[in-house]
């Protein structure tokens, strides 16, 4: 039942109960306090409500970061010392004999160079951890103010003729005489 149809009950009952008041009014005088909660009836209960603010916290993406590794190239120059080994032979002038080398007479003066080792650079590419990145999440808690304008009914009686009465009722606790 809405509250229209409950407020529409309640004024109708109030002129029902107005006519008849003033004879239940005579007769309560005589009535004793037990009496009187024996006549005593609910017609109705009106609930009346009030708005809570219910606060729901919803995660919003501000946006997208792509965290990738790009390889980079250069170039450098990097001297390298390499070496090799020769044997030298040199005829000289002598008391005769001759000197031959792979069948051939060596001719005397002359220097001959045989190689014996030469020295040449084998690249590898290795791979060196030169710095170390920290990704991290942090969460921030921080309060947001609100101003929000919160409704309740209230329950407001109307008498413009004059019917409503101060009546005390007697406390349950009280001895009763």
């Amino acid at each position: 039942m809405d509250d229209q149809n409950r407020e529409g009950r309640l004024v109708s009952g109030e002129t029902q109960t107005s006519s008849t008041s003033q004879a239940a009014q005579a007769a309560e005088r005589t009535v004793t306090t037990e009496q009187v909660r024996d006549l005593r009836r609910v017609v109705d209960t009106l609930r009346l409500h009030e708005e809570r603010a219910l606060v729901e916290v919803v995660p919003e993406s501000l946006g997208a970061i792509t965290v990738r590794r790009v390889l980079t190239q250069r170039e450098e120059v990097v001297p390298i010392t390499l070496g090799r080994e020769h044997l030298e032979i040199t005829v000289t002038e002598g008391k005769g004999g001759r000197v031959t080398m792979n069948g051939e007479v060596l001719e005397v003066g002359r220097t001959y160079e045989v190689p014996l080792y030469e020295e040449r650079a084998v690249i590898e590419r290795q791979a060196y951890p030169y710095s170390d990145v920290v990704i991290a999440k942090q969460r921030e808690t921080y309060e947001q103010v609100e101003r929000l304008t919160l409704r309740r009914e209230e329950l407001e009686v109307e008498d413009p003729q004059g019917l409503v009465r101060d009546r005390l009722m007697p406390d349950s606790l009280d001895p009763q005489p």
